[in-house]
Parts: structure tokens; sequence; C-alpha cells
């Protein structure tokens, strides 16, 4: 099975049991695990490897927060990015600059604005968590659980049929999501009322679903800044088939860096897209190095991607023992650990690695690398696309999901290699973007 061929059939079932629009204690509940249950799918038919298998952090005790009194008023929220670089979030950067903007188009610009930070965002968590914990477990397990763990099942069932696979740990209804968002969706509601919001700018929005609820729930608009890929099969963002929900969850507007990233893309209905630009921090580092000739020849670097990493890193060792004389280097991604890479490697038969080939891990800047390499080497990953921008010349791996790259491979800006084993061979006819400026306006 293909991933194309998995994603329509996917879609086909939603369609058919009415997935995204079956309502839980006033909830869509299969959207807000939609991703999870898209990647335990995957995995367990063998097409991807886990997405990010050091992902999971041991949580510290966090002090509840249940007064709203230390916020400042504001009609403008932001949240940046969970993930920082260097104690800044990238993505949001761009977006801040341009509502500080009186003249910028984005709706709020020149309004009050307030920068929320995740460590306030756990201690509300927190303290949401110990008012309503208890009556969310009794209102979602009481008398009413009879009528909705049946059309949970439904659901599950139908995919479970169709993949032939368990999804066990989604079976149990209530699951932990819904008892999760029922309970924020309060809180996060009463935090915008209480400083007087009237727009949310949040990265990453399908991972803070509850927020997203919460901000609806008291009538705040929520525009999402785009911080990876947007394509036509991302269980977060593309939506086709005639039965389209409006889903409670979704953003009302999504940011993307150029005109490329919606086009073609069936965002969930009532999200419009709004071309911003590249981040500030891409912007101006794309403008130094276009002054300057880094460029290494014979240089490739590979991006990694744990859904995919064992093709990836096959194919790499494999490179660099075909082409003695270029430099190849497997860039990791920053939940990856070096550690496991080189037991990986020696699985693969790697015990010593050739001496023309290199891990690269979070120093220098993934940024460098690009700038510097001839070719960049990957299967869907977003940085992709920065390779394009900053002058690589791209190929694209025939794994699983490669799909979603198949936009720039069609466009003639991506080379589609016909197997790990041919790359080498690839090589010569990879051509830089004939507009970079598509993907980062």
């Amino acid at each position: 099975m293909t991933f194309e061929d998995f994603w329509k059939r996917l879609i086909a079932v939603e369609e058919r049991v009415g997935a995204n629009s079956v309502e839980f204690e006033d909830f869509q509940l299969y959207p807000l695990l939609r991703v999870r249950i898209f990647y335990a799918l995957t995995t367990e038919l063998g097409l991807f490897d886990a997405p990010h298998p050091n992902a999971a952090k041991e949580k510290a005790e966090i002090e509840p927060l249940t007064s709203y009194d230390s916020f400042e008023k504001s009609k403008v929220v932001v949240l940046p990015f969970r993930r920082q670089v260097g104690g800044t979030d990238p993505y949001s950067d761009r977006v801040i600059e341009l509502l500080a903007t009186k003249s910028s188009k984005l709706p709020g610009a020149g309004d009050s604005l307030s920068v929320l930070d995740f460590s306030s965002v756990d201690r509300l968590r927190a303290g949401f968590f110990e008012r309503w914990g208890h009556e969310a477990m009794t209102t979602l397990k009481g008398k009413n659980m009879a009528k909705f763990a049946p059309k949970w099942a439904v659901i599950i069932n139908a995919l479970e049929s169709e993949f032939q696979v368990s999804l066990e740990k989604f079976a149990k209804y209530p699951p932990m999501p819904l008892r999760l968002a029922w309970i924020e969706s309060k809180g996060f509601a009463e935090y915008f009322k209480a400083v007087g919001a009237k727009h949310l700018y949040i990265v990453n929005a399908y991972s803070e679903q509850s927020i997203v609820l919460g901000a609806k729930l008291a009538g705040v608009r929520v525009h999402e800044i785009q911080h990876g890929f947007v394509t036509s099969m991302h269980p977060a963002y593309a939506y086709p088939g005639k039965k389209k929900a409006k889903l409670d969850h979704a953003p009302d507007s999504l940011l993307t860096w150029g005109s490329f990233w919606a086009d073609g893309v069936p965002l969930p209905k009532g999200t419009d897209a709004i071309v911003t630009g590249p981040t500030k921090a891409f912007a101006e580092y794309r403008e130094k190095v276009s002054r300057e000739n880094r460029i290494i020849p014979k240089q490739v670097l590979f991006t990694s991607q744990g859904a995919v990493a064992t093709a990836l890193l096959t194919s790499a060792l494999a490179t660099a023992k075909a082409l003695p004389d270029h430099n190849v280097i497997y860039r990791l991604h920053p939940n990856e650990t070096l550690e496991d890479y080189a037991t990986l490697a020696a699985s693969l038969g790697a015990k010593t690695l050739p001496k023309n080939f290199s891990f690269s891990h979070k120093d220098p800047i993934f940024l460098d690398l690009v700038s510097q390499s001839e070719y960049l080497v990957g299967a869907f990953s977003t940085t992709l696309y920065e390779g394009l921008a900053l002058g690589c010349k791209v190929l694209v791996l025939p794994l699983p999901g490669y799909e979603h790259v198949k936009r720039a491979i069609d466009l003639g800006d991506m080379t589609l290699v016909s197997s790990l084993d041919e790359l080498p061979k690839f090589l010569p006819q990879a051509r830089q973007a004939s507009d970079p400026k598509r993907y980062y306006a």
C-alpha cells in the first residue's frame, strides 16, 4: 500500500461514518485525535516509523495558577511555538512585528498585544484541572456514556476493519483528550474573556486544540502561524470529501510563508489562507547568504525525519560508499539523539562509518549546513523547501509520504529519485528551483 492509497482509504472511511462531524458531549472528538490516529495507523501498517521517538520528557511539578490578575489586558494574544530556538520562537517573530505595525492588514494589527508563554499556559492548565477535573470525570463517565461510547466504537471499528490493524489505545471511551478538552476549553475561555482578547495568533494550533476551543468559546478569532509543511494529505490541515464539516477547533485563518502552501489544500470549512511571508530570521538569513558564495561542491546533506529514519540513513550510508569523493552529512532532528543513530547505523551493518560520512546534531545551525550544501536529500520534510529557497539542488527519495512534496516535484523544483539505490545517479540531474519565492514570499 502506498501512502497515497492509504490517504484515500482513510478519507473514504471518515466520510462513510461521518467521523469529523459526530459530536460527543458537544465536542467533535475524532478531529481532536485525528493526527494521533493517523500516525498510529501508518506505523501499524509499516508506512512510517515513530515520528519523534525521543519527544516525551518527564514533567516537572507545576504550581497551579487560579487567578488571571497577573495577565495584562490585551486585544491580541500571541502564543509562540513550545519548542524554542535559542530562547526565542522563530515562527511568531515576523507576525508579532506585523501586528505592531498599524498599517499591517493582519486582523488586530495596532491593537494592544501580549505574548503568552508556555510556563503560564502549563500553570493555567494545572489550575483548570484542579478546579474541574473531578466534574469532568463525573460528567463524561455518567449516564451519557451509554449514548456516546457506541458512536465512538463505530468510528474505531470502521478504521480497524478497513486497515486490519488494532487501535486498542484509542478504543476506550471517553479518551483522556476528551476529558482535557472539556476542562481546558472552559478554562481558556475564562482566560480570554478576562484579558479582553479579540484575536489569538498561535503556532502549531493542532497540538493546542483546547486553547483554540477555549478561544472560540470566548468569541476570539483564531489565526494559526505556519510552522511546518502544509499539504493536501496532512491530517491536521487537509479535510477533503463531500461532507465537509465546520470544525470547532480549526483556526479562522492560516498564515503562510508563501502562496504555494495553501494552493490545492482542502482546508477546513471556514479557514482562509493569508500569506505573511517567511519568518524574520529566515528572511534575514536568506538575504545574508544571497550575497555570499557558500556552496561546497559535492556536499550532500540528508535531512532526517523520524517517520522514515531507517530508510533515510540506509540511503545516506550507501551514497557515501558509492561516492567516496563526496562529503555526505546526515543531520538529525532536534528530538533525535546521536546515540540512537550510532546504534541504528550499527544495526544496518555500519559499525565503522565511511570516512566521507558524518552525523550532525544541533551544531552548526541547520541553515548553515543547507546554505553550504550543493545537494539536499530527504523525503517530505519542511527543510527541503528551505533548501530550495537557499539554492540547494533538492532530491526526494520515494519513501512513504513523499507524496507530500509531489507538487514541488511536478513544478520541476525537486527531483524524484527512482529508488534508494539510484540516488548517486540522480545527483547530476538535480536543478535549483525556478522560483524560490513561491515558497517563501
